[in-house]
C-alpha cells in the first residue's frame, strides 16, 4: 500500500525502467518494449527480482483499487500464485488481471469490474506472465476470494452457452485446428460494440485474412444474436465490394490478428 504520506522519508535511490505505454486493465494492449525513461524508486518497495514501472489504463481493475493513471511497480518473479495481480501476455497482447489457480487445476485471469468477464487460460492460448504488481501509488491492489469465485462461476456459465452456440459457427473457419482461437477472438473483438459497422468489423477482418468464409445471416445470428445487427447490414458488410477499410489502421490491425492466428 503506497500513498504520498507512506513515501515520505523514503530514499529514491534505485533506477527502475518506466514503460510509458499504459498497461491496459480492459482490452489487452501492447505495452511496448523500450522504456521511455528510468525512474528513481526507493529500495523499500522493490522486490528481489527485476522490477519495472508502468501506468494503469482502463477500469477493469477498479475493484482492486487500481485506477487509470496509477503508477504500477511490477516485479518479474520466478513463480506466480493465486491472487497475484499479473501482467499477462496473451497471444502477443498484454493485460492486467488477477491470477487464480483453482483446485481442479484451471487457471483464470479475473477482472475486478462487473463489466468484464473472467478468462480461463487454456491450451489454445500462448500466455506469458510479465510480472506481478508489487506496489502502486495509492492503494493495496488485492481482490477478495468471494469476488474471484463469483467471477469464475459467471464466466463458466457464459462459456457453456457460448460453447453450445459456437460448434456450428466453427464450421466457417477455414482451418479447423484454429477454430477455437478464431471464434474466441471474434467474440472478444465484438463484445461491447453497438454500431453494426463496428460490430461487424472483426468479422470482415477475419474474412479478409482468410480465416473464415462468408457467413449467412442465420449463421451469424445463431452465434452473436439477431438483435446486434440486421440482415441487410450483414449482407452489405460482408460483400467484398462494399465497406472498404483500406485507409483505416484499426481494420488492418484486426486483419493481422487473424492472420497470425491461422499461421500458428
Amino acid at each position: 500500500m503506497l500513498n504520498e504520506s507512506d513515501m515520505e522519508g523514503m530514499v529514491f535511490n534505485t533506477p527502475v525502467p518506466f514503460f510509458d505505454a499504459p498497461v491496459s486493465c480492459g482490452i489487452p494492449k501492447d505495452t511496448g518494449d523500450v522504456p521511455a525513461v528510468w525512474m528513481m524508486m526507493p529500495d523499500d518497495i522493490l522486490g528481489a527480482n527485476d522490477t519495472y514501472c508502468t501506468r494503469a489504463k482502463g477500469d477493469s481493475m477498479i475493484g482492486a483499487n487500481i485506477m487509470p493513471g496509477d503508477l504500477l511497480v511490477m516485479e518479474m518473479v520466478p513463480e506466480y500464485h493465486s491472487h497475484d495481480i499479473v501482467l499477462a501476455d496473451i497471444d502477443g497482447e498484454r493485460t492486467l488481471k488477477t491470477y487464480y489457480l483453482a483446485e481442479n487445476g484451471e487457471q483464470w485471469l479475473i477482472p475486478s469490474n462487473k463489466k468484464y468477464k473472467a478468462r480461463r487460460i487454456d491450451g489454445t492460448m500462448n500466455v506469458r506472465f510479465l510480472g506481478k504488481v508489487k506496489a502502486h501509488l495509492r492503494h493495496d491492489p488485492q481482490d477478495t476470494m468471494a469476488h474471484i469465485m463469483e467471477s469464475i462461476e459467471e464466466a463458466r456459465a457464459q462459456m457453456a452457452v457460448e460453447q453450445a452456440q459456437s460448434e456450428d459457427f466453427k464450421k466457417l473457419v477455414i482451418s479447423p485446428a484454429c477454430a477455437d482461437k478464431v471464434v474466441g477472438r471474434l467474440h472478444e473483438l465484438s463484445d461491447g460494440k453497438q454500431k453494426p459497422r463496428d460490430i461487424l468489423m472483426p468479422l470482415r477482418a477475419a474474412m479478409e485474412a482468410g480465416a473464415i468464409r462468408r457467413p449467412t445471416w442465420a449463421e451469424y445470428g445463431s452465434e452473436f444474436g439477431f438483435k446486434r445487427t440486421s440482415k441487410t447490414s450483414l449482407s452489405d458488410y460482408t460483400d467484398p465490394t462494399k465497406n472498404k477499410y483500406a485507409d483505416e489502421q484499426q481494420f488492418w490491425s484486426l486483419v493481422d490478428i487473424f492472420r497470425s492466428l491461422i499461421a500458428r
